[in-house]
């Protein structure tokens, strides 16, 4: 038998090992006969994969499932405390931590904040040993740790997993995923909080059945994540979603990147110095000069994301972040103005929606949940 023919043989092994497992975390309880039609595998292939999963402990048998005839099939379930994954989300005046079972279960979860002042590598270490007093207070979920998804507010250069720069707080060229690796031993895998949040969002949010979408995260800034075809769209270094610098006005407001009339100059609370949740807070209360701030906001954010239909044409764009407490005082100028702004029979079939994750965890949640799929992955490749 050939090298080749050998190779090929076991990357099929490999495969149809990735689909069962799939199959099975996203539809557990399933019996033996639904996972051989719903990936299409004979039924030796599915006994074989599964007496190997069971003894890596990954799957339990949970009840049977009883026809009209025949024998009751035995249900096959993913052990959801079969690891533990974290997510660790940096941002500019805090970092974000979390635990969860292999189904995005948030275990445990807690806040580091730190100041611009301190070292960034003294406040990673920092970060570091709070995660594991986490993964110690969820030994009796799991003490097998399956890995470390990271979300940064930054750019991050893709080929090295390089924070390239977070410019409120000035880290630049910050090698936290390498320290990490060092410290924990295990899959570490990093990417921007905006598609963090797109992946949380297409995984376990209101995009799960959607192959094109844009996740725009709106708060002190704009950044944005995109699925195009189903999968993550990243560009050529891994910059594409730096979204917010998209110019909307060359007249406009000066940004600190030195550019003016940047879209999220004139589309987030940049400008207004308050906080989504206080502008909502004051508007609900009749503040006029509240509401016309939130109005001329999402006028704007309905300009840039009206560019992006015409360009994109995605099936539904999702805000999330310090926005959504905004609610309607955002969200009905800004359809408003993409009612104007793009083609009748496009509008008609785009859907602008809030996240439907931005809760558990504040409005972090996407992102954190996002960042932990990233571990989840894993499991499927």
């Amino acid at each position: 038998m050939s090298s080749k023919l050998v190779a090929n043989q076991a990357l099929m092994k490999q495969q149809n090992r990735a689909r069962v497992i799939y199959t099975l975390w996203k539809n557990s309880p399933i019996s033996r006969t639904g996972l051989a039609k719903m990936t299409g595998l004979n039924k030796a292939t599915i006994t074989n994969i599964i007496l190997s999963l069971q003894e890596e402990n990954m799957v339990v048998h949970k009840g049977s499932l009883h026809g009209s005839v025949g024998r009751a099939q035995k249900l096959l379930m993913f052990n959801e405390n079969y690891g533990l994954c974290a997510g660790i989300m940096i941002r500019a005046k805090k970092i974000n931590l979390a635990i969860s079972n292999v189904h995005a279960k948030i275990l445990w979860s807690t806040d580091v904040p730190f100041s611009a002042e301190e070292s960034p590598l003294d406040v990673v270490d920092r970060v570091a040993s709070v995660l594991e007093e986490g993964l110690a207070a969820c030994k009796c979920y799991s003490e097998k740790f399956l890995g470390i998804g990271v979300g940064t507010a930054s750019l991050l250069r893709h080929e090295d997993d390089m924070l390239y720069a977070i410019h409120s707080i000035d880290w630049r060229n910050v090698p936290v995923i390498q320290y990490l690796r060092q410290r924990f031993q295990v899959p570490i895998i990093a990417d921007t909080a905006s598609n963090c949040a797109a992946l949380g969002e297409k995984y376990f949010g209101i995009a799960e059945n959607v192959s094109d979408m844009l996740y725009l995260s709106v708060g002190y800034g704009i950044g944005g994540g995109l699925f195009l075809g189903g999968k993550l769209y990243r560009g050529k270094e891994g910059f594409a979603g730096d979204i917010g610098h998209m110019t909307l006005d060359p007249n406009g407001p000066q940004c600190p990147c030195g550019k003016r009339g940047c879209w999220e100059m004139m589309a987030s609370a940049i400008p207004t110095g308050k906080s989504f949740l206080e502008l909502r807070q004051a508007a609900d209360e009749g503040d006029g000069t509240a509401i016309a701030e939130l109005a001329k906001i999402g006028s704007n954010l309905g300009k840039g994301i009206a560019n992006i239909i015409n360009v994109l044409n995605p099936e539904i764009i999702v805000l999330g972040g310090d926005v959504v407490h905004a609610g309607k005082w955002i969200m009905t100028p800004c359809r408003s103005t993409l009612q104007e702004q793009v083609w009748p029979w496009v509008w008609e079939r785009t859907r602008v929606e809030y996240s439907g994750l931005s809760s558990e965890l504040g409005v972090s949640t996407p992102s954190i949940i996002g960042a932990i799929t990233k571990v989840i992955e894993l499991l499927f490749q």
